[in-house]
Parts: structure tokens; C-alpha cells; sequence
């Protein structure tokens, strides 16, 4: 009988052990969006290049933002990429991407020791006045821990000329984090 009431007691232990939760990270999936809008004035003059580098700009993210609506903090972020990216001509009135035959956005971190491909659009078509460009499958964390970043768009033109233009590039990152 004692051997019955010790496996009996050793069961009810096992069975009251295994049965304790542990405690789990919970992981948030969430978008954070920033918007980049400016003037461009772009000159090819005759006879010179047609690739340009303009002026690099600084961002500051909606990422910290983001982080507090979803309880979570920059610290606990796991994983940022590029889901989306879209450049579109505002004004004036009538204008298009015409002007340009390809687009590549790099992203450079807050300390300015770092550029990578962000986004790039090989082939623009004509007549478009929105344009979807290709994410990179870059780990961009490093570059969204910090409330600012910078982007430097390359472009190449389809000809000599000058072009001025109001653009908005919106860029939609996937967060991973850690929620409190």
C-alpha cells in the first residue's frame, strides 16, 4: 500500500509540474509607414551624364511611434524590411515619371557609415504618374532603430534636360518585435 500512495504522490507531483506555464514571448507583426516629399530639380545638361546621384535627405521614422501603439519598444524589435515603396509625382499638373528611365533608393544609417539598395525600378514605363519600385530583401533593422536614417535616390535618365517636380515616396516597413 505504501508503494501505491508513493507512486500515487509522485504522479500528482509530475502531473502538477508539468501542467505550470513558463512564460512566452509574444511576437507583434506591424507596418510602420514614412513619407519622404520634396522638389526635385533635375538637370542633365547636354553631353554629360545621364545617371545622378541627388542630395542625400534625412528621414525621421514613425518607427518609435509604431512601437508604442503596439506596446512594444525599439529595443525589442526583431526584424525590419521593405514592403513597400511608392514614388509619386504630385506637381505640377500633368507631369510624369517621362524623364526617367530607372530609380534606385539606398538607405543610409543615422551615423552615415553604411549604404544599401533599399528600392530600385529597372524600367520605368512611360506615362506613369505613380510608381511601384522593388523592395530589397535587406535586414533593415540597424537602420530603424534609430528615429532618423537617410535616403539618396540614384537616377538614370532618358535624356538630357531639365525637369522640375513635386514627388512623395512613401515606404512601408514590416516590424517584428517583442511585445511587453
Amino acid at each position: 500500500m505504501r508503494l501505491h500512495n508513493l507512486l500515487g504522490f509522485l504522479l500528482l507531483a509530475a502531473l502538477s509540474f508539468g501542467c505550470k506555464k513558463e512564460a512566452q514571448d509574444t511576437t507583434v507583426t506591424f507596418d510602420v509607414v514614412d513619407t519622404w516629399a520634396a522638389v526635385l530639380d533635375v538637370t542633365a545638361p547636354a553631353g554629360g551624364p545621364l545617371t545622378l546621384f541627388l542630395p542625400t535627405t534625412r528621414i525621421y521614422s514613425a518607427t518609435a511611434d509604431s512601437c508604442r501603439r503596439h506596446k512594444t519598444t525599439l529595443e525589442q524589435l526583431r526584424q525590419a524590411t521593405l514592403s513597400q515603396a511608392t514614388l509619386t509625382v504630385q506637381a505640377p499638373a500633368g507631369q510624369n515619371f517621362d524623364f526617367v528611365r530607372q530609380l534606385t533608393w539606398y538607405i543610409t544609417s543615422e551615423q552615415g557609415n553604411d549604404r544599401i539598395l533599399l528600392a530600385t525600378l529597372p524600367n520605368v514605363p512611360l506615362g506613369a504618374t505613380t510608381l511601384t519600385l522593388t523592395p530589397t530583401n535587406a535586414a533593415l533593422l540597424s537602420y530603424l532603430h534609430s528615429d532618423q536614417y537617410f535616403l539618396t535616390p540614384q537616377l538614370e535618365l532618358r535624356q538630357p534636360g531639365q525637369t522640375v517636380a513635386r514627388v512623395q515616396l512613401q515606404l512601408r516597413y514590416q516590424m517584428q518585435a517583442d511585445q511587453l
